[in-house]
């Protein structure tokens, strides 16, 4: 048997991550860009996190961060993007560095949907409303934090208002706003009465339609729905990586094509 000892090892971090669809995008990827790599799941425990991921950090050339290890793998690196320290959360690591593929994402699809966008309602504080905000807040958008733990809303509403931007923890959704983000696992969180305005952002991809998506279709929102962000931050992923990508509509094309998107 043929062992190739120069293939480089890619892979996601993350917890419960059975239904990621990353190791199909990537290692299609690299078989359609000719890059001698392979890319792999790692599902790992919150006890054995450190230990792992610093093994994981020696031998890998690059990574992909979700759930729940977005915010806690930043002590294990050993240097941030610009965008990354300033949100305080990475998606994606290359040799060592960490960077925020998720703001690049979101930053740029919104752009592409050509909306002005003054004001934004999110759903969450952890690693994926920290992207949206600071993408939004780069947009010229005031930021509107509703969280479960109003402590941690307040966290990122401090770090978004000590780099200059307007941001603020609210209760409720009974004011306007151009945007409604859901950053949290679950879509159904969001209350019906607060989809409205322009433009819907949802960071779940699996299902692809989820409640929060579909209600604020029939209200005649602007969808970016949550598989367009995950090949996005991937495509800008491998640029980092490689300085190359495919273009999201192959990517996206395989997927249907062999049946991974419901």
């Amino acid at each position: 048997m043929f062992i190739d000892y120069s293939t480089k090892l890619f892979g996601i971090i993350g917890k419960k991550i059975s239904y990621t669809l990353s190791p199909a995008i990537h290692n299609y990827s690299f078989e359609k860009l000719g890059i001698n790599a392979v890319y792999l799941a790692f599902d790992i425990e919150e006890e054995k996190f450190d230990l792992i991921v610093k093994g994981l950090l020696e031998v890998g050339e690059g990574f992909n961060v979700t759930i729940p290890y977005k915010e806690k793998i930043i002590p294990l690196l050993e240097g941030l993007s610009k965008e990354a320290e300033e949100i305080g959360a990475i998606n994606t690591i290359f040799r060592k560095k960490g960077f925020n593929t998720d703001y690049l994402a979101v930053k740029s699809l919104v752009l592409e949907k050509g909306e002005k966008i003054e004001k934004s309602l999110i759903f969450g504080a952890g690693g994926a409303a920290k992207a949206a905000s600071f993408a939004l807040s780069s947009l010229g958008s005031e930021i509107f934090i509703i969280n479960r733990t109003r402590d941690k809303a307040q966290e990122l509403v401090n770090r978004l208002t000590e780099r200059g931007y307007y941001a603020k923890v609210v209760e409720s959704c009974n004011f306007s706003y151009d945007a409604v983000v859901n950053s949290t696992p679950n879509p159904s969180y969001i209350p019906g009465e607060c989809i409205k305005g322009k433009l819907a952002i949802e960071f779940v991809y699996s299902p692809l339609n989820t409640e929060f998506l579909i209600k604020a279709s029939k209200k005649g929102l602007r969808v970016i729905n949550g598989l367009e962000i995950l090949v996005r931050q991937a495509l800008e992923a491998q640029k980092i990586w490689f300085g190359k990508s495919l273009n999201d509509k192959e990517v996206v094309d395989f997927l249907y094509a062999r049946k991974l998107v419901r």
